[in-house]
């Protein structure tokens, strides 16, 4: 009987073990969104999951919930699903990730995917000092201010780099709301367009309109 236990319990271990196994060798998936991850109110949005050919469905998870907040088979032929959000309201905002469900078991998340409505509110002004026409080296400031009460901004440069700065803003002495970015030294990689925009703390991913765009030229 001893014999027979030992004999169990070995191949019990032994599966576990296959099946984890299995389960590892999955492929992580990607997420992205298209065209973009941060989208004009009312605008059409499709997040991607990319996972393995042997994916049978696929849950995209939305940080706050714990149930999926869709499920979706992948398209035929295709090792990915979509989800497709055809107008973009502040509902839809936040952070998502993905995984799926495949014969070996079920995959691990995907990276995070930051969601972003913009045009919620009245577009903030951007200004720079001390000129948009600097040498490289040179220290410059810019500002993103606004009458309402943003609790914070974003500076974005556009372009292949497409940099992003966020800082939290401060309330001027005339009642503005304000925030300062301090390139320094400011180089070449800063040629380009920019432009701002504004949120509030309890929705960080409802922005503003954005601003008139500002161009600085770095030589």
């Amino acid at each position: 009987m001893v014999p027979m236990l030992r004999m169990l319990l070995c191949l019990e271990l032994s599966v576990g073990q296959k099946t984890a196994v299995l389960a590892g060798t999955l492929t992580k998936p990607k997420i992205w969104a298209e065209p973009h991850s941060v989208i004009a109110s009312n605008a059409p949005v499709t997040i991607w999951c990319q996972g393995s050919w042997e994916a049978k469905k696929y849950h995209l998870l939305k940080k706050g919930s714990t149930d999926p907040w869709d499920r979706q088979y992948p398209l035929e032929s295709l090792d990915k699903a979509k989800f497709y959000i055809q107008h973009m309201t502040a509902d839809f905002t936040g952070i998502y990730k993905c995984y799926y469900k495949s014969p070996a078991g079920w995959s691990e998340h995907s990276d995070t995917l930051e969601l972003v409505l913009t045009g919620a509110y009245d577009k903030p002004s951007l200004y720079v000092w001390p000129s948009p026409a600097v040498t490289s080296g040179e220290t410059i400031t810019m500002q993103c201010n606004s009458s309402l009460g943003f609790g914070g901004f974003i500076l974005i440069q556009e372009g292949k780099h497409h940099l992003q700065w966020t800082l939290d803003s401060q309330q001027s002495a005339n009642r503005e709301f304000q925030a300062h970015f301090v390139l320094d030294p400011v180089t070449t990689i800063q040629n380009g367009t920019f432009r701002c925009y504004g949120y509030f703390r309890n929705q960080p991913q409802v922005w503003s309109k954005s601003s008139d765009s500002l161009h600085l030229l770095v030589s």
